[in-house]
C-alpha cells in the first residue's frame, strides 16, 4: 500500500493511545465488506450468460499493527459503527471465458467523549474518526476443463483498496486536530477456480488467488455452495484473505480477514 500522506487543517497535537485504538478499529474495520468472491458460473458453449449478485460477507479480522500490537474485531464489534454499505457484483460468461467485477463500499464512524482537566478546571474533549473505504476486483479467466458436471480453470486480474480516514480531536467547542489520512494501492492477482455440479441444481465452487504490488503479498481461498432457484441463486459460503503490507504502510504489518458469507445472484 502507498504511504498515507497526512494532510493536516488545524494544530497537530498528540492524541494518545484512545485516538490509535479508534483508528486502527475503523482503518480496518472496512474489511466487513471485503472482496467478494470471483466466481463466473457455468454456461452451455455458444451461449452468453450476465449475472447481478448483492452479498454480505460477515468476518473476523486479526491484525498486527506496526507497533506489534495485536488486534482482534468481531464481526458484532463492527457492525457497531457503521454508517453504510453496498456490496455488488458482475459477471460475464461465454463459452470457457469468464470475467467478473466488483465494487465494496463502506463508511463508518465512531466518536467518543472523555472528561478530564485542564488548568485545574474540568473539560470535555471529544474524539471522532471516520473512515470511507472502496474495493475493487476484476477478474477474467479460462476453464481448461469443462464437462458438464466439473469444470476448472485459471484466472488473472487485480484488486485495488483505496482508504480515507478522517480524525477531528475537540475540547469543548474548540477544535484541536482535523486530519485527512489516505491510503491506496493495486495488486495483481493470479488463480485457480473450479465448480462441481449436481444433478438436483446445486453446485460447489471452490477459488483460490495468489498476487502482490503495492502490498508485499496478498492471497485469499474460499468456497461456497449454490442452489438454483427458479428467479435467483442462493449462495452461502466461506472466504479467508491475508495481506501483507509493505514497510511504508504505517498502520499495520499484515491483515487477516476471514468468515462466512451469504449472497443472492439474478442471472439472464
Amino acid at each position: 500500500m502507498k504511504n498515507l500522506k497526512q494532510k493536516p487543517n488545524g494544530v497537530e497535537n498528540s492524541i494518545g493511545a484512545t485516538l490509535r485504538k479508534c483508528s486502527l478499529l475503523l482503518f480496518t474495520g472496512f474489511f466487513l465488506l471485503g472482496a467478494a468472491p470471483v466466481f463466473a458460473e457455468e454456461k452451455p458453449a455458444d451461449e452468453t450468460e450476465y449475472g447481478f449478485e448483492v452479498y454480505l460477507w460477515m468476518p473476523t479480522i486479526q491484525s498486527t499493527t506496526a507497533t506489534g500490537d495485536r488486534v482482534l474485531i468481531t464481526f458484532g464489534d463492527i457492525v457497531k459503527y457503521l454508517d453504510f454499505s453496498a456490496m455488488i457484483r458482475g459477471t460475464v460468461q461465454s463459452g470457457r471465458f469468464f470475467g467478473a467485477a466488483d465494487m465494496i463500499y463502506m463508511g463508518i464512524s465512531n466518536s467518543q467523549r472523555h472528561k478530564g482537566e485542564f488548568l485545574n478546571k474540568p473539560v470535555t474533549g471529544k474524539l471522532k474518526v471516520g473512515l470511507d473505504a472502496w474495493v475493487l476486483n476484476f477478474i477474467g479467466g479460462y476453464n481448461l476443463l469443462d464437462n458438464g458436471k466439473d469444470s476448472f480453470g485459471i484466472t488473472g486480474g487485480a484488486r485495488y483498496l483505496d482508504l480515507t480516514l478522517d480524525t477531528t480531536v475537540k475540547i469543548e467547542d474548540t477544535k484541536i486536530k482535523d486530519s485527512t489520512e489516505n491510503g491506496s494501492g493495486w495488486d495483481g492477482v493470479v488463480g485457480l477456480k473450479g465448480r462441481h455440479n449436481y444433478p438436483d441444481g446445486h453446485y460447489f465452487n471452490y477459488y483460490a488467488d495468489v498476487g502482490g504490488g503495492n502490498s508485499k503479498l496478498t492471497w485469499q481461498a474460499m468456497a461456497n455452495f449454490a442452489y438454483d432457484y427458479k428467479k435467483f441463486t442462493g449462495i452461502i459460503g466461506y472466504r479467508y484473505l491475508k495481506w501483507n503490507f509493505k514497510n511504508d504502510a504505517p498502520a499495520m504489518d499484515d491483515m487477516r480477514v476471514h468468515g462466512p458469507y451469504l449472497a443472492v445472484k439474478w442471472t439472464w
